[in-house]
């Protein structure tokens, strides 16, 4: 069954989102596609946009695979100021192109629409950098006031670090500096992003996130918090932190603008696993986006702490969950509050899915007998008594606790229109 209030292509495979940009009221998603099928392959740019962040229409692939390379994650910028040539206002995508042949090869390409983005045409002179390296992608590109240039944050996968490049022209790059890994969890670095953000009560901070592919915590979305002066991101010091403790919240980037009235971006992920996804029962289509999120920060004892939010109108006019018992609607809104409860719910197929809170531990157990792989339990602590927030969708569980400052997403198999839901309380 399809997601009710998530994004999901109507055929074939979806992962990562890239080039996530706004531009003349139009909220742009582009995300790692195969025309081809419903396994991962033939990686392209699938293409949705939305006006109220609630519906997505989508359009025909913007960036296709073809002999040479596939089209790995990328961003995209609008050029105000034509910096590229391409004309002012042009979308200009940036994205990673795996060649193929022998020895592997990931070089960092540019194409640009003048059509908002209907279309797309790769510059003739790609690729923009090339460092002869395997694994070498995923770049994050904005336009960085203060240096009056544009700044890209790319991977070194195999070496868990990242890479920093300036741009007058987004042609031409000039390396800055990298970021360590040092004493990071995991492994396969992806999916980078730098980004600045507000803090509660006032200020800013720099967050730098990125993906780890193998052995990560959670989902493998880990980060950092500190400076960046337009060179060199300075880490604050405080240690590697998780964005989201469940198993299923991967290669996040973010809208950089525009912001709410905190200062806060947004931002999407995808609810997948590597490690699984391609073992999910087959419909026709495979994958989905989680819910978009506004995202700032927070300062704690345990220093500076993502807080995310959902976005209101995305998933609008839901039941809420709490009212009912027995049979739930499969889109539904919960807010639980209390500092021990208990919600169930199960499908009487062998998949449930078991959320409890108690004693400050919020704990999370996926169970499927049909699909052991999906088997999962998460225990998150919590630091405060807030409500705790949990997005139920065909497809998907989301859930959000310390006013933010905990995340959980889950996908799951639950079949047919509603499921058994048991609240102890």
């Amino acid at each position: 069954m399809r997601p009710r209030y998530h994004y999901a292509p109507a055929s074939n495979w979806l992962s990562d989102p890239n080039g996530l940009v706004h531009h003349d009221g139009e909220w742009h998603l582009f995300y790692q596609y195969n025309p081809q099928g419903e396994d991962w392959g033939h990686m392209s740019w699938g293409h949705a946009v939305s006006r109220d962040l609630a519906h997505w229409e989508e359009l025909p692939v913007a960036l296709r695979d073809d002999a040479r390379h596939m089209i790995f994650s990328g961003s995209a910028v609008i050029d105000v100021a034509n910096t590229a040539g391409f004309g002012a206002n042009a979308m200009v995508a940036l994205y990673t192109g795996a060649m193929t042949g022998e020895p592997p090869r990931q070089v960092q390409c540019i194409a640009a629409s003048t059509d908002a983005g209907r279309t797309f045409a790769a510059y003739p002179g790609n690729p923009v950098l090339d460092l002869g390296l395997a694994d070498f992608r995923d770049p994050n590109v904005f336009w960085h006031d203060a240096s009056q240039r544009w700044i890209m944050v790319v991977a070194l996968s195999a070496d868990n670090s990242a890479l920093i490049y300036g741009s007058a022209n987004l042609k031409d790059w000039d390396r800055l500096s990298a970021i360590s890994g040092a004493g990071a969890p995991g492994e396969v670095w992806e999916c980078p992003l730098l980004i600045e953000l507000p803090v509660a009560g006032g200020g800013t901070r720099w967050l730098f996130k990125v993906d780890v592919l193998q052995g990560g915590p959670g989902s493998g979305a880990i980060y950092l918090t500190g400076s960046f002066d337009g060179e060199s991101f300075q880490p604050d010091g405080e240690g590697w932190k998780v964005a989201d403790w469940g198993a299923d919240f991967y290669a996040a980037i973010a809208w950089h603008e525009p912001r709410d009235a905190q200062g806060r971006p947004l931002w999407i992920g995808w609810m997948g696993n590597h490690a699984y996804q391609g073992r999910l029962p087959a419909k026709g289509w495979r994958g989905a986006m989680s819910l978009p999120r506004r995202i700032g920060l927070r300062k704690t004892a345990a220093g500076h702490v993502l807080c995310q939010e959902v976005v209101a109108e995305a998933a609008a006019d839901l039941p809420e969950l709490r009212e009912y018992s027995g049979a739930v609607p499969i889109a539904s809104h919960a807010r639980m509050e209390g500092e021990d409860w208990r919600i169930v719910l199960e499908d009487g197929n062998g998949r449930a899915i078991d959320l409890m809170r108690q004693g400050g531990v919020l704990r999370a157990r996926r169970m499927d007998e049909s699909n052991p792989f999906l088997d999962a339990i998460r225990d998150v602590p919590l630091a405060s008594h807030a409500p705790v927030e949990l997005w139920l969708d065909a497809g998907s569980i989301e859930v959000m606790a310390d006013d933010g400052a905990v995340s959980l997403t889950l996908q799951h198999c639950f079949s047919g229109e509603t499921i058994d839901c048991r609240v102890e309380v």
